[in-house]
Formats: C-alpha cells, sequence, structure tokens
C-alpha cells in the first residue's frame, strides 16, 4: 500500500498523521482538511497513554509539548454525587492491586470509611480528596518515584495530562511532515472495493490506495461503504452536551490535577483545568430535560456571577460505534468511528490505539480482521467500564437516576459484580482497564466483599502490605508545591 488519503483536520486526523508520518515513512500521506466545517475543539482529558504517544513520535519532554497546548497534569478523575449526593471517589492511575485485599481487611477490621482508601494506598489519594491544587512535586521539583505493580501496555506511568484539542492540533502541524490541503470535498466515488476517488469543490480529485475518515460525528467516507452503525441504546442515553469555558479567578488554587466528574440532575459535568482556562461541560440526555433548562442547571451550579460573561455552545452527540471501521478500502478513526461520552477520556486514546494498530497493517503485521476485532474489543471494554456506574449508582433523586437502576449491563459487568462481592479485585473477565480501576469504581460505589476473607491470603505480603499503607498514610503532602508553581517553574518557563 502506496498511499493514504486522510479526510479531517482534527485532532484524530493529525495524531494519526504524525504516528503514521513517524512509522511508515515508505507510505504517501496526505491529508485534506476543510477550511470551513469546525472541528469539535474542546479541552480533552487523557489517558497515561498519550506519553507513550509522544514519545513514540519522537518527543521526549514534556517541555517540548505541553507549553504548546495549554496541557497540565491530570493525576485522575475526582467523581462527586455520583453514588448519592455528598459522595465522592477517585480514579487514580496508581496500580498497586495486591495492596487492596490487605487494606480491606484493615477496613473491617479498624471501621475504616471509604476515603481512607485512596490516602491509604496512593500517593495521588492525599491531594484528590482534598480536591487540592497541588501536584507531586517538592519545592525543588522533585516527583518522589514510584514503583508500581501493573504498567499501561508495558509503559510506567502514573499520571495523564489535559490538553487543549485546538491548540494540540494547531501544533501536531507544525511537527508533522506530510502533504496538507485545505479543501472541501464536494462528492465520494465508490465502486465494489471502496472508494474510487474524492473529488472536492472546485472539481479536484485524490486518489489513494487507503483513506481515512476523520471527519467526526459526519462520517462522510465511511458512511459511504458501511451502513451498519451500531447505537449504544439501551445502555447509554446521552445526546447533549453543554460546553462552557471560563477563566481562572485564583489559578494557583483552581488548576488542580484533576479531572472532576460532577453527577447532575440528567447526566454530568466535567471540570477540566487547563493552563489558559477552564473547560466546563455538562452532558445530559435531552429527554430528562431542555437545553434551557440545562442550561441554568450548569451556570447555577459553576456560578451565575463567575461564567455570566462566558458564552456558550452545545454538542449534539451520537452514541454508537461502527463493529468494522476499517471497511474495504475505508478506516474510520476518532469520532466518525464511534463515540461513548466523554467519561473516563477514552476518545484520543481510541485515536492513538487506532492509529498504532493502522501502522501494523500498513507494515503487515496486521490483517483487516484483526484491527476490527481489537477496535471492537476496546469500545466494547469503554461501554461496559461506563455504564456499570450508571447501574451501581444509589441516587433517586431525579427520574433520570430513578432509571439508571435499569442501565443495561452485559453478562460480562453482572459477573464482575458478583465477583466483588466475594473478593475485591477485578474479574478475569474484563479487558482494557487496570485491576485498579475497577476496584476504586467497586468501593466508590459501595460494593464491598460480603467479607474480607479471599484466597491467597499471605503473611509476608501482608507485612509488606501494612508497609506500603504506612508510607502512603505519611507521605509529606504538605511539602508538595502547587501544580500552577510547578508548571511555571519547570514546564512552562519562558512562555
Amino acid at each position: 500500500m502506496n498511499s493514504v488519503i486522510i479526510l479531517g483536520g482534527g485532532t484524530a486526523g493529525w495524531m494519526t498523521a504524525k504516528y503514521l508520518s513517524e512509522h511508515n515513512k515508505d507510505v504517501k500521506i496526505t491529508l485534506i482538511e476543510s477550511p470551513t466545517k469546525p472541528t469539535i475543539g474542546v479541552g480533552e482529558s487523557t489517558s497515561p497513554h498519550l506519553a507513550k504517544w509522544f514519545k513514540d513520535v519522537g518527543i521526549e519532554n514534556e517541555s517540548d509539548w505541553m507549553p504548546h497546548c495549554n496541557a497540565t497534569y491530570k493525576n485522575g478523575v475526582l467523581y462527586e454525587d455520583w453514588d448519592y449526593i455528598g459522595s465522592r471517589f477517585w480514579h487514580a492511575f496508581e496500580a498497586d492491586e495486591w495492596v487492596y485485599p490487605y487494606w480491606n481487611i484493615k477496613r473491617e477490621e479498624e471501621g475504616l470509611d471509604r476515603q481512607d482508601y485512596w490516602t491509604s494506598t496512593m500517593f495521588t489519594g492525599h491531594s484528590a480528596m482534598r480536591d487540592s491544587s497541588k501536584w507531586l512535586a517538592d519545592k525543588d521539583g522533585v516527583i518522589p518515584k514510584y514503583y508500581q505493580s501493573k504498567s499501561y501496555n508495558g509503559f510506567p506511568q502514573h499520571y495523564a495530562y489535559h490538553v487543549d484539542a485546538g491548540a494540540f492540533t494547531e501544533f501536531l502541524k507544525t511537527i508533522t511532515n506530510i502533504n496538507h490541503v485545505y479543501a472541501d470535498i464536494d462528492s465520494v466515488e465508490t465502486d465494489p472495493n471502496g472508494i474510487t476517488k474524492i473529488i472536492d469543490d472546485v472539481g479536484i480529485e485524490y486518489k489513494a490506495d487507503l483513506y481515512i475518515d476523520c471527519t467526526g460525528f459526519r462520517k462522510e467516507l465511511i458512511s459511504k461503504v458501511n451502513d451498519d452503525f451500531q447505537t449504544l441504546a439501551p445502555y447509554l442515553t446521552h445526546d447533549k452536551a453543554l460546553v462552557i469555558p471560563c477563566p481562572y479567578t485564583d489559578k494557583d488554587a483552581e488548576l488542580k490535577p484533576r479531572t472532576k466528574s460532577k453527577a447532575m440532575s440528567a447526566g454530568w459535568a466535567w471540570e477540566i483545568p487547563l493552563y489558559n482556562r477552564i473547560g466546563n461541560g455538562y452532558v445530559y440526555t435531552s429527554i430528562y430535560i431542555s437545553d434551557e433548562e440545562a442550561e441554568k442547571e450548569f451556570r447555577d451550579y459553576l456560578g451565575a456571577d463567575k461564567v455570566k460573561d462566558c458564552p456558550s455552545f452545545t454538542v449534539d452527540i451520537e452514541t454508537g460505534y461502527f463493529k468494522k471501521p476499517f471497511t474495504k478500502n475505508v478506516v474510520a478513526i476518532g469520532l466518525s468511528a464511534g463515540f461513548i461520552e466523554p467519561l473516563e477520556a477514552t476518545l484520543l486514546y481510541a485515536v492513538q490505539s487506532a492509529g498504532k494498530g493502522l501502522s501494523r497493517y500498513l507494515k503487515g503485521e496486521f490483517k483487516k480482521i484483526d484491527y476490527n476485532k481489537k477496535v471492537a474489543s476496546g469500545i466494547e471494554a469503554f461501554l461496559d467500564y461506563i455504564s456499570v456506574g450508571y447501574y451501581l449508582s444509589h441516587r433517586q433523586d431525579t427520574q433520570f437516576w430513578k432509571d439508571q437502576n435499569n442501565t443495561h449491563l452485559t453478562e460480562k459487568m453482572h459477573s464482575w459484580i458478583e465477583d466483588s462481592k466475594v473478593k475485591l479485585q477485578a474479574s478475569s473477565k474484563v479487558a482494557l482497564f487496570a485491576d485498579s480501576s475497577w476496584i476504586s469504581k467497586a468501593i466508590g460505589f459501595n460494593l464491598f466483599p460480603v467479607s474480607s476473607e479471599f484466597d491467597g491470603y499471605n503473611k509476608d505480603d501482608s507485612l509488606k502490605a501494612d508497609a506500603h499503607i504506612k508510607q502512603m498514610r505519611e507521605f509529606d503532602y504538605a511539602g508538595r508545591i502547587s501544580q500552577k508553581e510547578y508548571l511555571d517553574r519547570f514546564i512552562y518557563k519562558e512562555k
């Protein structure tokens, strides 16, 4: 395969272009970007895998890219009001699953509350449960070494990033060496083998061996060769996202190294602290609340006076996915391949994973069927992880939350819930997310084993777990500096 056309100039298009240009140098890559059609450019919360992606494309130092993308750090996600109003839990990237069953024994013996789990087993739990702006570094910029028992696809990393999607895209344009064309595509011609050519609005034709659809919800290419789009009903129902970015009022205090997810009356709200602004959004289901009601609820939550001069915009969400995003000679990546919802920051990871899989296909290491299986299994794993959180919620204060008790779950999720009643760990049937992610979710929704007894109890491991818990409880939280100070001194520097 000698030539590839990527249609779409958003984050998905440019991430794919950059990765392929670095790893498939014998392939001619053309990216066609519309000068008139806007991309969905709001702040993005990411997973730890993004650090590996930057290294894979030759960018080793955070200071070489973060200042260009208004990027900040993300230790995890703080969930508020999801189990019941007033509840909170922490989903971090620290992964020492062997400790958690021993902590659970202490919980029963000492009458510990749920919050102790995060401050007794994780460095990040200290700042997270205080909702603090402190970063992991001390006054000299030194971050404590963390030797976790698990890694993210072989890449040890216990934090992620927030990135401004628009700035990220513009940065990628400056470092990606491909053929870049601005054009609006007017027509697409096909035959039984797929797309034969695409034609822009002034009649110029573009041909390639492979076409990559990164046109978002428009699905301009994949829709011409694949009509098997699977909706997510009855799993998830969100169809709207209201976005209200706002400036900082006290940046040192508000620039927190975490994403916040706050359950609302008909969905949930995100808060993503970027370097230059705070990204806020409310994802909701329109059959439970009108757009006007959602905006009033959201502005009241954010602080009506604080955001009174901040404009809003609404994005229509189409949830669902293609089980075969690689059909004939077309590959859909990003929103055009499928979308669940913004919860858990899965979109950029899905783009990253798709680009890597496609690169392997172009090298002959992957077959089309392998690519489709990998992408579909990832979407299904995301869906499992997100839907079970709605199902486990004990909220009954609005009709939306009452109806979440009937959220449809796969058999894998029903099995995991039953397994969690016996042992504090992820089911062996669960894929993609680390065990610690599932354990945090179980604890967050008060899903504890009936008894703390478990197979595999080991006295030596118990002593090691006691030492680990003691180290975490005595972590020098007070000696940490704010994220803003760390970014200003060590990452952004002269910007």
